[in-house]
């Protein structure tokens, strides 16, 4: 509640905002309206598909790094270490995204986010059959690209839609995705026979760095789509 009335009292409201607010007074516009339904599926997709990768590797990412020590190694310093260095790098990419974002863009901040995502995976999943020095290496800059996309995605899905329906908009796509990555992280765990060890069912995962990523590079068009109201 203080910083909500702080933020109020000391952060304006953008120049677009103040210009396009006196033209949609009295506009109830649905976000399910032709313009935005193929904008709405892209925000979720995207959202949904980062939330999944990164969920399903935060939750099952200590029984990784333990399936690597063996039998009869306690692993708790190993695995406290490296759920501190995701937490750590994630906040670095958080602090950095935002000098990424005013120099490349979102979109493309986001593209090279995923991209990064997959290969730090990649690398982390397949290169290591069990545990040395490097893991806490590659764990950071896996992480920094997690704070990255994050960062990146509170930009470019606000974005993608007009201000008279954006805060609503995005809360779908954030919320949507939320929905069903409380599902599809659960299969971790049936998957990991499946695929022979819990490295190969997280790498299986992080195949949906590669959707967000398919998915932003289709969306070519120019973002803060105006409302039909203001054609």
């Amino acid at each position: 509640m203080f910083l909500a009335v702080v933020t109020l009292m000391f952060i304006p409201e953008s120049e677009q905002w103040h210009q396009a607010k006196p033209k949609q007074m009295g506009l109830q516009e649905s976000i399910f309206s032709a313009p935005y339904k193929k904008r709405l599926i892209a925000g979720s997709l995207v959202f949904g598909s980062v939330l999944i990768g990164l969920w399903a590797i935060f939750s099952w990412f200590p029984t990784w790094i333990q399936s690597l020590l063996g039998a009869g190694v306690d692993g708790q310093q190993e695995r406290g270490l490296s759920m501190m260095l995701l937490g750590l790098g994630g906040i670095t990419g958080g602090f950095f995204s935002g000098f990424l974002i005013k120099k490349l863009g979102s979109r493309h901040t986001l593209m090279f986010t995923f991209a990064g995502c997959f290969l730090a995976c990649c690398l982390l999943f397949l290169t290591n059959v069990r545990f040395t020095p490097i893991i806490y290496f590659e764990t950071a800059l896996l992480s920094l690209f997690f704070g990255i996309s994050q960062g990146a995605l509170s930009s470019y899905i606000p974005e993608l839609f007009p201000i008279n329906i954006r805060a609503t908009a995005t809360g779908f796509c954030f919320n949507i995705g939320r929905f069903f990555t409380a599902t599809a992280v659960f299969f971790v765990g049936s998957l990991v026979s499946f695929f022979g060890g819990f490295g190969n069912a997280l790498l299986f995962f992080s195949i949906t760095f590669l959707v967000a990523l398919l998915v932003a590079f289709n969306d070519r068009a120019p973002k803060s789509v105006p409302s039909s109201s203001l054609k």
